[in-house]
């Protein structure tokens, strides 16, 4: 039997490792995120609940995804928002809040798997972000990026999942054909969120690649995600492309909504929003 070369034991083993890492830079190019699917706005009590609903439908008119409805001591609802919807809900007497002194806040960001729940959490596992996974949804419970005022989840929107989106596409046509709508919300163009510490932005990283962050913004379809350095985890802001901020303006004085205004965003007022920092783009 020949000697085997000097060398070759560790030429072998190098081109294992190469390969090996071949192979998990090929798994990391698949996303794990199709899009966002709901924020959710948790609310101290059911008055300000009652009223947070009616400032998403009456003052902002987002057509209605769901109406209301009380499990137990808590109560839901789904506004409509062009790419997303966004959810009042609560109160919530189990969460550990940042801050007590709210009436609303953004508090949850739920996605959408890029295929499926378990495909989404095999990867969300690989990638070092604990999580936990039933057939419904998954529940981040990673520190570094939950926490404070933010949760993180994953669900599958059954219509999508069987291909039908006359819902969505439904509320779309509604606010499309709603020329006569002053404020004119088009969609979610934006959505601040902070991340602690360097560990909080890592694990951001490793959520949304291959995606990248290029100046500290995540781009998915219509929607940024702007992840900035901030003392707590959590969601700070979103802002709403409208169709012309002129007429935004101008509804925003009449109704008495107006708050802070720039060159290109309007700030509502946040005694009038109940606390929650939104803003109007063109």
């Amino acid at each position: 039997m020949s000697k085997i070369p000097k060398y070759f034991g560790l030429f072998l083993s190098g081109l294992i490792l190469s390969q090996t890492g071949v192979a998990q830079k090929g798994s990391a190019t698949k996303p794990a995120i199709s899009g966002l699917h709901t924020l959710s706005i948790h609310v101290r009590d059911t008055i300000t609940h009652d009223s947070v609903y009616h400032f998403l439908i009456d003052k902002l008119k987002l057509p209605v995804y769901y109406y209301p409805v009380t499990y137990g001591t808590r109560k839901y609802v789904g506004a409509y928002a062009g790419n997303l919807v966004l959810e009042p809900c609560g109160p919530y007497s189990d969460y550990r809040y940042a801050s007590t002194d709210f009436r609303a806040v953004f508090f949850g960001l739920t996605f959408e798997p890029f295929k499926t729940l378990l495909q989404a959490s095999n990867d969300l596992t690989g990638r070092g972000i604990i999580c936990q996974a039933d057939d419904r949804f998954i529940i981040f419970s990673d520190s570094a990026i939950c926490g404070d005022n933010i949760t993180i989840s994953f669900m599958d929107d059954p219509n999508k999942v069987n291909g039908n989106n006359r819902k969505i596409d439904s509320l779309k046509n509604v606010m499309d054909a709603d020329t006569e709508n002053e404020l004119g919300i088009e969609y979610v163009s934006e959505i601040v969120i902070g991340y602690r510490d360097n560990a909080g932005l890592t694990k951001w990283q490793e959520l949304i690649s291959p995606a990248e962050l290029k100046n500290a913004i995540w781009k998915v379809s219509l929607l940024d995600f702007h992840i900035v350095k901030s003392n707590i985890r959590e969601v700070q802001s979103i802002t709403f492309k409208v169709r012309s901020l002129e007429k935004a303006r101008l509804y925003l004085m009449k109704k008495n909504l107006a708050g802070s205004f720039t060159d290109n965003k309007i700030g509502l007022d946040r005694s009038k929003a109940f606390g929650l920092s939104i803003y109007l783009s063109e």
